[in-house]
């Protein structure tokens, strides 16, 4: 025979074998329970398994064994030339009728199916091996170059300033058509294949591969880029993930992880100035600015009670808003904020740092909560601040407005809330700090005020050192400063 016939012959039935193996891969019917954060979505399937050297499939039965093959051929191909010892990946496939969204998590990716030479899936993929908390921008950019090695479609990667300077952060948002707009997606695809082609010319795959699972080193290594080029700009490091089909999106923090929901409603909108149409859902400015703005707040807060232990692991859900009704609240047994509205995330995070040093209630808790609650609170601040110089000429309100004429400006609740509370108390003839939220938060204002704020954090959540008087004192005095104080305004009857 013709040793270029042999040859032909020879390709053709490596191919066949190859196609028969792939083909006809066995798979094993297995029970998959599948459950997004918390718990809004979720179903149980019967899904086909099958395992490789790099990777462990499960596909939905109703997909075709052509396009498993084909899945399984490139994921395949992309996890062979990545360094990840001991690490075998999960890839659930699904059909687009059944779950057309994306979610990462713990080594776990969940997808439907697409195209899988896609620079999209290849990001997905790399964000399942390097984890869902790595830089977006840097595992995009570093997909867009194996896509082009591969000759598969992909970005061509140019420094260019998109329109929004946001962009500039290449967070998983910016490139959300729901967060950017189209022109500013592009620049943050092309600005995120520039930065990593210029980092691996520049110092080296090895080097890069460093800032693949540290976010940190990523945004260090962004920062320098952009400096390169004439630009003053650090980029945010608050990191958001895909949410799969119950979230927008989730942000991963070290106080804790955030799950927005796509159908949350802040439920105090029309109150609030700093809500904007389609808070957190769709600009992402205004979205980072929370974010960041709250994160430091939380982190404020860790600063100032200084507990002996704090459990990060915190899970803040920003469930589907399902009525008028619903109130936020902290729940102890799970760690979980359920939050409503944006004004009590910082009193429901206080409880999240003291109840678990603490089973006591009343004025120790809400009250505490709430007098605390007014230090670190933009947005809880300035909903007050429109309330508060807003409120209607009725007599129970009158003590409102003889403050504000005594003041002779409008009312700022980060500086007034404590006249104010006291005020109130004076005005109704409260006299137990276990009355309601506003007794307990002027009592422990007043103990501050007597015995500083880490005598008071101390005495209740700390070390337990009682305060030098009987709680019996304690509250007999507070009644006296509040008459003696307050007598000058009006007594609601």
């Amino acid at each position: 025979m013709n040793h270029k016939i042999f040859l032909f012959f020879l390709s053709v039935m490596l191919l066949l074998t190859f196609c028969a193996c792939s083909t006809n891969r066995s798979y094993v019917s297995t029970d998959v329970t599948y459950s997004e954060p918390t718990a809004q979505y979720g179903f149980r399937l019967n899904m086909d398994f099958t395992e490789t050297e790099h990777a462990k499939y499960y596909f939905e039965p109703t997909i075709e064994n052509k396009e498993r093959s084909k899945c399984i051929e490139i994921t395949d191909d992309l996890l062979s030339s990545q360094s990840i010892d001991d690490l075998v990946p999960e890839i659930y496939i699904f059909s687009r009728e059944r779950y057309d969204y994306q979610y990462i998590s713990d080594q776990k990716l969940y997808t439907s199916i697409q195209d899988w030479t896609s620079v999209e899936y290849i990001t997905n993929v790399l964000l399942t091996v390097y984890g869902e908390r790595s830089h977006y921008g840097t595992i995009f950019g570093y997909g867009n170059t194996i896509a082009k090695n591969q000759k598969w479609d992909a970005y061509d990667g140019k420094f260019s300033k998109p329109a929004a300077e946001d962009i500039f952060d290449l967070s998983y948002l910016c490139f959300d058509r729901a967060f950017a707009s189209p022109d500013d997606i592009t620049a943050a695809k092309e600005l995120a294949c520039a930065f990593v082609e210029s980092y691996n010319k520049q110092y080296g795959e090895q080097a890069f591969m460093q800032l693949l699972s540290s976010p940190e080193k990523a945004l260090e290594a962004l920062s320098a880029y952009y400096a390169e080029n004439g630009i003053t700009y650090t980029p945010s490091a608050v990191q958001y993930g895909c949410g799969g089909k119950s979230y927008d999106y989730l942000v991963y923090s070290d106080y804790g992880t955030f799950y927005i929901a796509k159908d949350w409603v802040d439920l105090h909108a029309d109150l609030n100035p700093l809500i904007t149409d389609g808070f957190l859902h769709t600009d992402y400015a205004d979205t980072k600015a929370f974010f960041e703005t709250n994160l430091k707040q939380m982190k404020q807060y860790q600063d100032l009670f200084a507990l002996d232990h704090y459990n990060n692991d915190l899970e803040i859900v920003f469930p589907k808003s399902i009525s008028t009704s619903n109130n936020s609240y902290y729940h102890g047994i799970d760690h979980r904020i359920y939050l409503y509205h944006i004004d009590s995330l910082m009193h429901e995070y206080i409880h999240s740092l003291t109840v678990m040093n603490s089973t006591m209630s009343g004025w120790k808790t809400e009250g505490f909560a709430r007098y605390f609650s007014y230090y670190y609170d933009l947005y809880g601040i300035a909903m007050l601040n429109q309330d508060y110089n807003n409120t209607p000429n009725i007599p129970e309100l009158q003590h409102i407005h003889e403050y504000s004429a005594n003041i002779n400006r409008p009312i700022d609740m980060a500086k007034d809330y404590s006249e104010l509370e006291n005020i109130v108390v004076y005005s109704r003839s409260w006299t137990s700090p276990d009355e309601n939220y506003i007794t307990g938060s002027s009592f422990v204002q007043y103990l501050v005020k007597q015995y500083g704020e880490k005598a008071v954090v101390n005495s209740i959540y700390g070390n337990g050192n009682p305060l030098p008087k009987t709680y019996k004192e304690l509250v007999h005095e507070w009644n006296d400063y509040i008459e003696t104080n307050y007598q000058n305004y009006s007594k609601y009857k």
